[in-house]
């Protein structure tokens, strides 16, 4: 009896044992966009937020595509980068008081495809080379992390000129 008792918990629990060890939990990231990030600081070195309303357009062949519209008073922007091209151009416009300026950021990188996992799919993750933009509102930028995937640290820093 004893030993018909023992079978039969064993044949209960393979049931539950064999759900156990064929579910796996993936860790795919719940955003799985990949994107950079801008960060805006004064000349001094301060981390600032825009006093304005700022667009920014990604100019692309198949047509222009808007990241941010009249969002106010922004710190950073996160921005898309190309699958199929190696250089981006962001064109970024600013409002303030009925003022508007408007600067362009060119983005060159290098595209790698990458296998995330079987379950999560492949991804395209970038290594920016270059950075480089005009000078109406921007003083200069500063590359500081060089890899885009989907951490969102901080790529660029956009230095703003002073007012003064």
């Amino acid at each position: 009896m004893r030993q018909i008792r023992h079978t039969l918990c064993l044949l209960c629990s393979l049931p539950l044992l064999w759900c156990m060890v064929a579910c796996s939990s993936e860790d795919c990231p719940i955003n799985n966009t990949v994107m950079g990030k801008m960060t805006f600081y004064d000349p001094y070195g301060e981390a600032v937020a825009f006093a304005g309303t700022l667009s920014v357009t990604a100019v692309r062949q198949q047509g222009d595509s808007v990241v941010i519209n009249q969002k106010y008073g922004p710190s950073d922007v996160l921005f898309p980068l190309s699958y199929t091209h190696e250089t981006d151009t962001l064109i970024f416009t600013y409002s303030n008081g009925g003022a508007t300026a408007t600067d362009s950021i060119y983005v060159s990188h290098t595209n790698t495809p990458t296998l995330v996992s079987v379950d999560c799919g492949t991804a395209i993750f970038h290594t920016i080379t270059s950075v480089s933009s005009t000078r109406h509102v921007i003083d200069s930028l500063i590359l500081k992390s060089s890899e885009v995937n989907y951490d969102e640290r901080e790529n660029i820093q956009i230095i703003y000129r002073t007012t003064d």
